[in-house]
């Protein structure tokens, strides 16, 4: 009688038995997935500085707008320009005077964006504000100049990123 061995068994499957690699990743794959969430995160994060970058502009032009109007109201109503410097000028638009014709307040600022009475742009630097009523305007000799230094802070004489309203 034949019989069937254990060992005969295992020689007839062995050309059928399929291999099992173990369930993991190589170094070379978690590397590759590393170094492309790197880029995704760096291309993430350069979008988002330069929309917040577009923000303060666009926020320093429109709070330039805004006092520009105020400055009109005043100057219609009173016949004049508040005098020149950042706080005369936030000081003369909020706070009641003693003159008649005066209509104000003409604007109301939020108290962050005041700081020792001055009024500040997107990056934390005064706005500049020079008038005929003691000063002298370069850019409107007859009205007033209203600007800021932008982004780096440094007078660029309007130009380079300084935000202008001429």
């Amino acid at each position: 009688m034949n019989r069937l061995r254990i060992t005969d068994c295992e020689s007839r499957i062995a050309p059928f038995k399929i291999k099992m690699r173990p369930m993991a990743f190589t170094l070379v794959e978690l590397l590759v997935v590393i170094a492309i969430l790197g880029i995704l995160i760096s291309l993430v994060t350069a979008g988002a500085q330069a929309a917040r970058r577009r923000g303060a502009i666009t926020k320093a032009k429109a709070t330039l707008s805004a006092v520009e109007t105020a400055i009109a109201m005043y100057d219609a109503d009173l016949g004049h320009y508040p005098p020149t410097e950042n706080e005369n000028l936030v000081k003369t638009l909020q706070e009641t005077q003693e003159d008649l014709d005066w209509q104000g307040p003409y604007i109301e600022f939020k108290k962050e964006e005041l700081q020792d009475g001055k009024l500040l742009d997107s990056w934390g630097n005064p706005y500049v504000y020079v008038s005929v009523e003691g000063g002298s305007p370069t850019h409107r000799e007859h009205s007033y100049d209203l600007f800021s230094y932008g982004p780096n802070g440094v007078d660029d004489q309007g130009g380079g990123d300084d935000i202008i309203t001429w």
